[in-house]
């Protein structure tokens, strides 16, 4: 009963961080991702139009959030479908999405070790993470493919306890679920295969076997129909529709195997597989406190390899195959997407589930270690102190509460985009010339029409004179140089060789230009400059963390550097 009530204080905790600022952009629709959502929904109609017209994504997260907004609507006289409502109905629908992965989380950690101290670290963990706090104030489809994926590995497991044909019925759901929140899903498949195989393997007769009630046979048959079926029911418009839905996932997989595809993901040019978000996920997405622990849990499950490690209680093992299949369904998908050229962070959301349990084990190591030094008569004095503070409880507590308090003071600082806006409205005089730059959203966010405007082409190939002629043209007729991010200038400079075997695509001249403004070496310096850096306060010390080196997408959607730049 205790474990019960700590879980539902994580929770409530969780839910608390997840509305922290929930209109963070002030209504702007910021999140690009979001926003096309959000217009997709919109165009939407239960139960008269259907069809979305876009298959980038799955059809199942537009029709959640759609459906609820009308519901809304219909019984409680709300106008919340609507562009501008269904923000906040979809940023709502993400949050009780993450909060129903904690469950998960529990769930999942209970039947793999027995161990409620380990299912409460890691329920703590995952709460307390910022990555999937932060994603949890975006309206986006990872946080639902989140959800199917962590409740798929859960009913596996459960299914690999017990198997039942009411289990493959589930798992058959939750996979098209899964589908139609994301087509990547389908990486799964071979993990659910095995799933479902190997336990009726174990039954006697090979009749039986194979081609009985709830042999092998019966149940693949009825995974695949279950797929299918409900896949249809979940986006019926990729079925009728598939001419496009095959084009859109087609246009999705070209983007994520050859960076140039597309302007705004030229940033992952030449980063490296796997390295790149496992370091984004250990400095930013988990936090190096949560990330040691978990790097901890996975050496204490290979204690027979390092055996001076202290062992997890035995009695709290499921057994092998069942951490297999839990282990393989989160390595399969992180070799499969770890290695794709377009490496944007959420798309390795669906892993934090998996961290956060290993780090709950890697907690139960650690408190082991100590429990095992404190046998020591030299240790005895630390033991006693422990045994009245929890002192390493205390500790581990701390030290992520703080690391996660830093990045919160994203939300209770004004949004940087909207902070630039006023600046700009109160102090650039009005019939001034802004250039800004294409691809990006714009500052100010709301002119009342007293601004002119330059979009500074910088994307355009061949980066050449020709080009450059143009652009100079746009500066000279410009007062001010508005850069709402850093989407452009962190690619751009560092594709400046002109090698087709090195960089298809090179901006020589783009870098040059960026690297002049930013030593102030042309026409134009800088005036002003509009950061939400991860913060800590405490008393009269300040501790500021620069997050500019994160990937682009975990700073550009709330959190930008904006910089305003002023003729000389």
């Amino acid at each position: 009963m205790r474990s019960k009530s700590l879980v539902i204080i994580i929770i409530a905790c969780a839910f608390i961080l997840r509305i922290l600022d929930i209109d963070w952009d002030s209504g702007f629709h910021f999140h690009p991702d979001e926003r096309m959502l959000i217009m997709v929904s919109e165009r939407i109609t239960f139960f008269s139009n259907l069809n979305p017209h876009f298959f980038n994504y799955g059809s199942l997260p537009v029709y959640l959030l759609k459906g609820t907004s009308q519901l809304l609507d219909y019984l409680f006289g709300t106008h919340v479908a609507t562009y501008d409502g269904m923000l906040w109905v979809g940023r709502m629908l993400s949050t009780i999405t993450d909060l129903l992965v904690i469950a998960l989380i529990y769930r999942i950690s209970m039947h793999l070790f027995k161990d409620k101290t380990i299912s409460l670290w890691s329920c703590f963990f995952y709460a307390i993470a910022f990555f999937p706090i932060q994603n949890s104030h975006f309206f986006i489809v990872d946080t639902f493919l989140n959800l199917f994926s962590t409740l798929l590995v859960y009913l596996l497991l459960e299914y690999r306890e017990k198997p039942s044909i009411k289990k493959v019925i589930m798992i058959g759901i939750v996979f098209a679920a899964a589908l139609t929140c994301k087509v990547s899903a389908v990486i799964f498949l071979p993990i659910i295969l095995f799933s479902i195989i190997t336990p009726l393997l174990t039954k006697e007769g090979w009749i039986s076997r194979l081609v009985g009630r709830d042999g092998v046979v019966f149940s693949l048959f009825l995974f695949g129909i279950v797929t299918l079926t409900f896949a249809f029911i979940f986006m019926p418009y990729a079925f009728i529709e598939y001419t496009q839905f095959i084009s859109d996932v087609s246009a999705q997989v070209r983007m994520n195997s050859d960076p140039y595809v597309f302007p705004y993901t030229l940033q992952y040019v030449g980063t490296l597989p796997y390295l790149y978000y496992l370091k984004n996920i250990f400095f930013w997405g988990l936090g190096p406190v949560i990330s040691i622990l978990a790097i901890v849990g996975l050496i204490g499950l290979i204690q027979k390899i390092l055996p001076s490690i202290p062992s997890l209680p035995r009695r709290g093992t499921k057994g092998v195959v069942s951490f297999g299949i839990f282990f393989l369904f989160y390595l399969i998908y992180f070799i499969v997407i770890g290695k794709s050229s377009v490496k944007f962070m959420r798309y390795l959301l669906l892993m934090y589930p998996f961290f956060a349990i290993m780090a709950g084990v890697g907690t139960s190591v650690i408190l082991n270690l100590i429990q095992d030094l404190s046998h020591h008569n030299w240790f005895s004095l630390r033991k006693r102190f422990r045994n009245k503070f929890g002192m390493t409880e205390i500790f581990i507590i701390t030290a992520t509460l703080l690391w996660t308090s830093m990045f919160l003071n994203i939300y209770t600082t004004p949004n940087t985009r909207i902070q630039a806006t006023n600046w700009i409205n109160q102090f650039i005089p009005h019939g001034s010339t802004l250039a800004v730059e294409h691809w990006d959203d714009r500052v100010p966010i709301f002119d009342p029409g007293v601004y002119n405007y330059e979009e500074l082409t910088l994307y355009d190939i061949p980066d050449d004179g020709r080009k450059w002629q143009l652009l100079n043209e746009k500066l000279d007729r410009s007062d001010f140089i508005i850069i709402a991010s850093n989407r452009l200038y962190t690619p751009l400079q560092y594709l400046d060789v002109c090698e087709p075997d090195t960089y298809p695509r090179c901006y020589p001249l783009t870098s040059d230009y960026y690297k002049k403004l930013f030593a102030h070496e042309g026409e134009f310096v800088k005036i002003a400059q509009f950061t939400s850096y991860p913060r800590l306060n405490l008393g009269g010390w300040k501790f500021e963390l620069n997050d500019t080196s994160a990937d682009e997408s975990f700073t550009v959607y709330d959190h930008p550097t904006i910089m305003i730049f002023a003729r000389k």
